[in-house]
């Protein structure tokens, strides 16, 4: 599983836990629409490491990749972390 720090032009922001980039890719956009932004304006990404996060963000994202499943780690204006993942046909 690869690590993508994804955002859009404006504030909505995620990293993506995906298989590869295009998958990461189409999480994003989902996850954009869901939160009214528009993937076709423009996104901004790049692999990561966990070693690149600071620490709050690494023990969200490793917690994410110890379920094993793609989906979307995000955090709230309160600085609280969740994990989003799409249900149905999963991959890990």
């Amino acid at each position: 599983m690869r690590i993508f720090q994804m955002r859009d032009l404006n504030e909505i922001e995620a990293f993506v836990l995906a298989a590869d980039y295009d998958r990461a890719s189409k999480l994003f956009e989902q996850h954009l629409r869901a939160h009214g932004g528009d993937p076709d304006e423009g996104i901004l990404y790049r692999e990561i490491g966990l070693e690149h996060l600071n620490e709050s963000a690494n023990d969200a994202v490793h917690e994410a990749l110890d379920i094993g499943w793609e989906g979307l780690v995000t955090s709230d204006a309160k600085g609280r972390w969740s994990f989003t993942a799409p249900l149905g046909c999963r991959r890990g």
